[in-house]
Protein backbone atom coordinates (compact mmCIF):
# COMPACT_ATOMS: atom_id res chain seq x y z
CA UNK A 1 0.00 0.00 0.00
CA UNK A 2 0.85 3.71 -0.78
CA UNK A 3 2.04 5.32 2.32
CA UNK A 4 2.28 2.47 4.96
CA UNK A 5 5.58 3.14 5.79
CA UNK A 6 4.51 6.62 7.36
CA UNK A 7 2.09 4.41 10.21
CA UNK A 8 5.62 3.36 11.79
CA UNK A 9 6.27 7.01 12.58
CA UNK A 10 4.40 9.71 15.05
CA UNK A 11 0.97 11.47 14.79
CA UNK A 12 2.94 14.35 13.77
CA UNK A 13 4.72 13.30 11.46
CA UNK A 14 1.29 12.17 9.94
CA UNK A 15 -0.50 15.48 10.44
CA UNK A 16 2.30 16.56 8.65
CA UNK A 17 2.40 14.39 5.83
CA UNK A 18 -1.56 14.66 5.59
CA UNK A 19 -0.94 18.77 5.37
CA UNK A 20 0.95 18.66 2.53
CA UNK A 21 -1.12 16.53 0.90
CA UNK A 22 -4.53 18.50 1.37
CA UNK A 23 -2.61 21.67 0.61
CA UNK A 24 -0.80 20.60 -1.88
CA UNK A 25 -4.54 19.33 -3.83
CA UNK A 26 -6.17 22.70 -3.01
CA UNK A 27 -3.44 25.35 -4.02
CA UNK A 28 -1.71 23.22 -6.63
CA UNK A 29 1.49 23.58 -4.76
CA UNK A 30 3.44 22.88 -1.88
CA UNK A 31 2.98 24.70 1.65
CA UNK A 32 5.78 26.84 3.16
CA UNK A 33 7.27 26.10 6.40
CA UNK A 34 5.45 28.41 7.90
CA UNK A 35 1.79 27.39 6.80
CA UNK A 36 2.64 23.85 7.89
CA UNK A 37 3.90 25.69 11.22
CA UNK A 38 0.74 27.83 11.74
CA UNK A 39 -1.78 24.42 10.73
CA UNK A 40 -0.09 22.34 13.02
CA UNK A 41 0.39 24.42 16.15
CA UNK A 42 4.13 23.98 16.61
CA UNK A 43 5.79 25.94 18.32
CA UNK A 44 8.99 26.78 16.27
CA UNK A 45 9.72 26.75 12.40
CA UNK A 46 12.96 24.10 13.75
CA UNK A 47 10.43 21.40 14.68
CA UNK A 48 8.76 21.90 11.23
CA UNK A 49 12.22 21.17 9.62
CA UNK A 50 12.93 18.14 12.16
CA UNK A 51 9.69 16.07 10.74
CA UNK A 52 10.75 17.26 7.52
CA UNK A 53 13.93 16.12 8.02
CA UNK A 54 12.56 12.31 9.19
CA UNK A 55 10.15 12.20 6.12
CA UNK A 56 12.97 12.56 3.38
CA UNK A 57 14.53 10.07 5.68
CA UNK A 58 11.42 7.71 5.04
CA UNK A 59 11.45 8.61 1.37
CA UNK A 60 8.17 10.21 1.68
CA UNK A 61 9.18 13.72 0.56
CA UNK A 62 11.37 15.48 -1.58
CA UNK A 63 12.82 19.13 -0.62
CA UNK A 64 14.69 21.69 -2.56
CA UNK A 65 16.17 24.80 -1.63
CA UNK A 66 13.01 27.39 -1.86
CA UNK A 67 10.51 28.09 0.39
CA UNK A 68 7.95 25.55 -1.36
CA UNK A 69 10.31 23.24 -2.44
CA UNK A 70 8.39 20.20 -0.49
CA UNK A 71 7.22 17.92 -2.77
CA UNK A 72 5.55 14.03 -2.28
CA UNK A 73 7.38 11.38 -3.70
CA UNK A 74 3.58 9.58 -4.45
CA UNK A 75 0.51 10.39 -4.68
CA UNK A 76 -1.71 8.62 -1.80
CA UNK A 77 -4.57 6.81 -3.12
CA UNK A 78 -6.90 8.68 -0.83
CA UNK A 79 -5.82 12.13 -2.45
CA UNK A 80 -8.85 14.80 -3.24
CA UNK A 81 -6.87 15.53 -6.46
CA UNK A 82 -6.54 18.79 -8.09
CA UNK A 83 -9.14 20.99 -9.67
CA UNK A 84 -9.24 21.46 -13.45
CA UNK A 85 -11.08 23.80 -15.40
CA UNK A 86 -13.30 22.57 -17.71
CA UNK A 87 -14.11 25.03 -20.92
CA UNK A 88 -17.92 24.06 -22.50
CA UNK A 89 -16.09 23.17 -25.99
CA UNK A 90 -13.55 23.56 -28.34
CA UNK A 91 -13.68 22.88 -32.36
CA UNK A 92 -12.62 19.71 -34.08
CA UNK A 93 -13.21 21.02 -37.20
CA UNK A 94 -13.32 24.41 -38.76
CA UNK A 95 -11.98 27.00 -36.17
CA UNK A 96 -14.28 29.33 -34.31
CA UNK A 97 -14.82 31.82 -31.60
CA UNK A 98 -13.73 30.64 -28.42
CA UNK A 99 -14.44 32.15 -25.23
CA UNK A 100 -11.66 30.57 -22.55
CA UNK A 101 -11.36 33.12 -19.98
CA UNK A 102 -13.78 31.93 -17.60
CA UNK A 103 -14.77 28.04 -17.32
CA UNK A 104 -17.79 26.88 -16.33
CA UNK A 105 -17.38 23.82 -14.87
CA UNK A 106 -14.27 21.74 -12.99
CA UNK A 107 -13.54 18.16 -12.76
CA UNK A 108 -11.43 16.96 -10.46
CA UNK A 109 -8.21 13.95 -10.82
CA UNK A 110 -5.46 13.21 -9.66
CA UNK A 111 -2.67 14.47 -11.85
CA UNK A 112 -0.48 11.61 -12.29
CA UNK A 113 -2.97 10.00 -13.61
CA UNK A 114 -3.61 11.63 -16.88
CA UNK A 115 0.18 12.31 -17.21
CA UNK A 116 -0.23 16.28 -16.25
CA UNK A 117 3.30 17.54 -15.12
CA UNK A 118 2.03 20.77 -13.90
CA UNK A 119 -1.45 21.05 -12.67
CA UNK A 120 -1.55 25.12 -12.12
CA UNK A 121 -0.99 24.72 -15.72
CA UNK A 122 -3.43 22.31 -17.10
CA UNK A 123 -7.23 22.67 -17.93
CA UNK A 124 -9.70 20.71 -19.91
CA UNK A 125 -11.80 21.50 -22.84
CA UNK A 126 -15.07 18.86 -24.24
CA UNK A 127 -14.55 18.57 -28.38
CA UNK A 128 -17.16 19.18 -30.90
CA UNK A 129 -16.62 18.08 -34.64
CA UNK A 130 -15.16 15.18 -36.34
CA UNK A 131 -11.65 16.50 -37.63
CA UNK A 132 -9.68 14.54 -35.31
CA UNK A 133 -11.24 11.14 -35.69
CA UNK A 134 -8.44 9.40 -37.36
CA UNK A 135 -6.34 10.20 -34.12
CA UNK A 136 -9.31 8.37 -31.61
CA UNK A 137 -10.69 12.05 -30.33
CA UNK A 138 -14.48 11.93 -31.24
CA UNK A 139 -17.02 14.83 -30.89
CA UNK A 140 -18.19 14.67 -27.11
CA UNK A 141 -14.91 13.69 -25.75
CA UNK A 142 -13.10 15.25 -23.03
CA UNK A 143 -9.58 16.26 -23.45
CA UNK A 144 -7.23 16.93 -20.79
CA UNK A 145 -4.36 19.90 -21.88
CA UNK A 146 -1.68 21.35 -20.68
CA UNK A 147 0.06 24.86 -21.45
CA UNK A 148 3.92 23.93 -22.09
CA UNK A 149 6.16 23.54 -25.00
CA UNK A 150 4.88 21.69 -27.94
CA UNK A 151 6.71 19.76 -30.35
CA UNK A 152 5.72 18.66 -33.59
CA UNK A 153 3.58 15.81 -33.69
CA UNK A 154 1.48 17.12 -30.70
CA UNK A 155 -1.88 17.36 -30.73
CA UNK A 156 -2.67 20.86 -29.44
CA UNK A 157 -5.26 23.83 -28.63
CA UNK A 158 -4.58 26.12 -31.15
CA UNK A 159 -5.47 30.12 -31.51
CA UNK A 160 -5.39 30.42 -35.38
CA UNK A 161 -5.66 34.21 -36.90
CA UNK A 162 -7.85 34.99 -33.75
CA UNK A 163 -9.86 31.71 -34.11
CA UNK A 164 -9.78 28.37 -32.08
CA UNK A 165 -9.41 24.92 -32.96
CA UNK A 166 -7.96 21.33 -31.81
CA UNK A 167 -5.15 19.81 -34.30
CA UNK A 168 -1.93 18.28 -34.56
CA UNK A 169 0.78 20.26 -34.68
CA UNK A 170 3.24 20.20 -37.50
CA UNK A 171 6.54 21.79 -38.40
CA UNK A 172 8.35 20.92 -41.17
CA UNK A 173 10.66 22.56 -43.08
CA UNK A 174 10.62 25.95 -41.72
CA UNK A 175 6.57 25.75 -42.32
CA UNK A 176 4.22 25.50 -39.21
CA UNK A 177 0.48 24.15 -39.44
CA UNK A 178 -2.27 22.55 -38.02
CA UNK A 179 -3.04 19.07 -39.68
CA UNK A 180 -6.66 17.67 -39.49
CA UNK A 181 -6.99 13.68 -38.58
CA UNK A 182 -10.18 13.52 -40.87
CA UNK A 183 -9.27 13.95 -44.63
CA UNK A 184 -12.31 15.39 -45.26
CA UNK A 185 -10.78 18.24 -43.33
CA UNK A 186 -7.56 20.54 -44.89
CA UNK A 187 -4.99 21.39 -43.12
CA UNK A 188 -4.63 24.99 -41.64
CA UNK A 189 -1.41 27.64 -42.22
CA UNK A 190 -1.74 30.76 -40.11
CA UNK A 191 -2.08 34.09 -42.53
CA UNK A 192 -0.80 36.17 -39.62
CA UNK A 193 -0.73 34.58 -36.34
CA UNK A 194 -0.68 30.83 -34.65
CA UNK A 195 -0.45 30.89 -30.59
CA UNK A 196 -0.67 27.34 -29.00
CA UNK A 197 -2.79 27.55 -25.80
CA UNK A 198 -2.06 23.74 -24.52
CA UNK A 199 -0.65 20.46 -25.55
CA UNK A 200 -3.45 17.17 -25.17
CA UNK A 201 -2.24 14.74 -22.82
CA UNK A 202 -4.82 12.69 -22.25
CA UNK A 203 -8.68 12.09 -23.11
CA UNK A 204 -11.61 11.34 -21.43
CA UNK A 205 -14.68 9.59 -22.99
CA UNK A 206 -17.93 8.34 -21.19
CA UNK A 207 -19.18 4.97 -22.61
CA UNK A 208 -23.00 4.70 -23.72
CA UNK A 209 -24.30 1.44 -24.76
CA UNK A 210 -26.67 1.37 -27.87
CA UNK A 211 -30.25 0.97 -26.50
Amino acid sequence: MLYESIMRHSNSQQMVLGFIEQYQGENQRPPTIREIQDHCGFKSPRAVSYILEKLEEARLIIRQAHSRGIQLTKPRTTSSGVQLPLFASIPAGIPDEFDGSEAPETLRFIPTTLGISNPSRAFAVKVRGDSMIDAGIFSGDIVVLENKEARSGDIVAALIDGENTLKRLIKENGRVYLKAENRDYPNLEPVEKLDIQGVVVSILRTYAAAA
